[in-house]
């Protein structure tokens, strides 16, 4: 019996991670395939063959994952025959087995057809061009076809003869059911195989950025598993894989286009007020995590924040400024792109679309300013890092890239305080005019800060308070080591949250109060007769990119969803996506409302012809990025 079950075990495990390495190494294989296909592209690195090595040191993570995920089907099927002995297992593995690989062989070699034009990784948008395979064809030199014809015919030919040799002259080990042996590969294969799925324990599971290590796109491009990348590709965007635009819908077009106008960017060259004392400032951009903007609103929860407030004498304060949604990689993209979130997909999964949209830190870069984002945890959630490295930033650098004593680390990265510190220190190292930015997270939860609870308040939302009062004085402690610095009096301070957070006041996320926060300019370049003023005109944290490059003179023609405040025709309004749909927070009214349940969210005031707005700015929101 316990020679059965040994026999059982080790059969059903070898056979598992046959499969496991046939898929890995079939990544690799056409991973090596890119590389020298695409040999010239990857000379754009100083020391091409060094960082084309890096590509599989990196990547491996991903490629596990990847293999974690196509042997799903496989254990399901081994596991039931270790107690059922199906007499048709062999012909199955061997059906699945050549699908995936014939399968993920076409998306490789659509891969290798596409990238020179496209440089992208394919998506489930390739559907759309395999509607119309002629053109295909026509567009694609016939020498490029033929050689892409061979690579496909060999890969499939080795790989073929490789599954062949398993089911063939390796027949798995066949006799009388083993139930103990099903009960192992049942209740604990799942968990080794999930953990590779995901990337192992770590807090945040693995995605597309994970392998991202270098400044140059096609290195990065190649160090992502093609497989995952499609099938996340899938997964994630359902709501637009098929080019449809839900929200379209027929309506005067004159009408259409008034509202637009109303709501979108306006003329770049329209007369705007000046606010700074000089043309080509420093910046000093802080992403604060969560902060919401009872924090402002409220007397008794401005007491968290007393450096903000004090600050907020010097400064100029946006009391009613709005976050585009709910996470951070919806919040990250409207403020440095001043790009709105989308019901239903998220801007930063699809590379192939966001690197098509503009980007504050490039038309910084383009006027001479040297760029730095540094991050204390991992930037991996919600493929952030993609987006990050798609901002052309100088120097980026996130939990792994930064030492630093483990004491000064907290579950999800280093402090605020730390990492204040240490983009002040980082800051002084630059060349100036210089763009340095970073993202907090110490008031994320789980709230660990590095120092005792002083608010005893807030029920649920404890944590949270006192978290938030961390950070507010880590800014503090961060702006007063600051004003030692050389580069102090020529720099703009921005501070904006990501997004809000839930507080005892318990808004809906429908509300548009649950949406408000804080934005803050400040430094010594802002005029003296704008310095403590808060603004209640109500803004957008994706104005941020117009009315920075307003006040640099700098073009931002690009950004047509970010609008200048400062703009004589700056027409007030806020644009908030919610579950299916959008809110809009106007000086007569703000509606929130569902448009595929066809139902109001959330209203206050006169909202008439709100609904109207929303449908219209929606409908050109979604098909602008489905046209990328």
């Amino acid at each position: 019996m316990r020679n059965s079950f040994k026999n059982e075990i080790t059969a059903s495990l070898w056979l598992l991670l046959k499969h496991f390495f046939v898929f890995l190494f079939f990544i690799e294989v056409f991973r090596t395939v890119f590389i020298v296909y695409y040999w010239d592209k990857l000379q754009v690195a100083s020391e091409p063959l060094r960082e084309s090595l890096l590509i599989y040191y990196n990547a491996i993570s991903l490629d596990i994952a990847t293999a974690s995920i196509l042997i799903v089907i496989p254990w399901l099927f081994i596991t039931l025959n270790s107690l059922f002995k199906f007499s048709f297992l062999q012909p199955l593995l061997y059906l699945y087995t050549t699908l995936v690989i014939t399968l993920s062989s076409f998306i490789y070699i659509a891969e290798l057809g596409i990238y020179n034009e496209w440089e992208e990784k394919p998506t489930f948008k390739i559907f759309t061009y395999l509607k119309h395979p002629d053109e295909i064809i026509a567009s694609n030199p016939i020498i490029y076809t033929v050689i892409l014809t061979l690579i496909l015919m060999v890969v499939l030919a080795f790989f073929f003869k490789i599954i062949k040799k398993i089911y063939v002259k390796e027949r798995p080990y066949i006799r009388k059911g083993n139930f103990k042996a099903f009960l192992v590969m049942f209740l604990f294969m799942p968990w080794i195989i999930f953990l590779g799925a995901r990337g192992g324990y770590k807090e945040i599971p693995i995605s597309q950025s994970s392998v991202y290590f270098s400044t140059h796109k096609v290195y990065n491009d190649a160090a992502i598993s093609t497989v995952y990348n499609f099938i996340h590709s899938i997964t994630e965007n359902q709501s637009i894989i098929d080019g449809i635009n839900k929200y379209k819908f027929e309506y005067d077009e004159d009408t259409k286009q008034k509202i637009l106008k109303e709501l979108m960017a306006m003329n770049s060259e329209c007369v705007s007020k000046r606010i700074l004392n000089t043309n080509k400032p420093n910046v000093v951009l802080v992403m604060w995590e969560s902060l919401a903007g009872d924090f402002i609103r409220e007397k008794e929860y401005q007491k968290v924040v007393p450096n903000l407030m004090e600050m907020s004498k010097e400064g100029i304060l946006f009391t009613n400024a709005y976050s585009s949604a709910t996470l951070s990689h919806e919040g990250l993209p409207s403020v440095l792109s001043g790009w709105p979130a989308i019901a239903g997909t998220y801007v930063t999964n699809l590379p192939a679309k966001f690197y098509k949209f503009p980007f504050l830190t490039q038309s910084l870069k383009a006027n001479g300013y040297e760029t730095m984002f540094l991050f204390g945890g991992q930037l991996r959630y919600g493929n952030l890092t993609s987006y990050m490295y798609g901002n052309g930033f100088d120097i980026i650098e996130e939990n792994s890239d930064i030492e630093m004593s483990s004491d000064k680390e907290g579950v999800l990265g280093y402090h605020d305080g730390y990492m204040l510190e240490y983009l002040k220190e980082k800051t002084s190292k630059l060349k100036e005019p210089f763009f340095s930015s970073t993202f907090t997270l110490s008031s994320h939860s789980p709230y660990d800060q590095p120092m005792e609870d002083v608010f005893e308040w807030g029920g649920s939302d404890r944590g949270y308070i006192n978290s938030v009062h961390y950070t507010d004085k880590s800014v503090g402690e961060f702006i007063k080591s600051a004003k030692k610095e050389s580069w102090y009096k020529n720099t703009l301070f921005i501070f904006v949250a990501d997004h809000s957070h839930h507080t005892p006041k318990a808004w809906s996320r429908s509300d548009r109060k649950w949406h408000n926060v804080p934005m803050f300019f400040f430094g010594d370049v802002i005029k003296e007769e704008y310095r403590g003023k808060n603004i209640d005109t109500i803004v957008s944290q994706r104005d941020i990119a117009a009315t920075l490059l307003s006040q640099l003179n700098i073009s931002h023609e690009k950004f047509d969803w970010s609008r200048d405040l400062f703009c004589e025709e700056y027409k007030e309004s806020a644009y908030i996506m919610v579950k299916n749909g959008f809110g809009l927070v106007t000086k007569e009214g703000s509606l929130s409302y569902d448009l595929m349940d066809n139902r109001v969210l959330y209203e206050e005031g006169n909202v008439t012809g709100l609904k109207l707005k929303g449908h219209i700015y929606m409908e050109k929101l979604l098909q602008t990025y489905l046209d990328y």
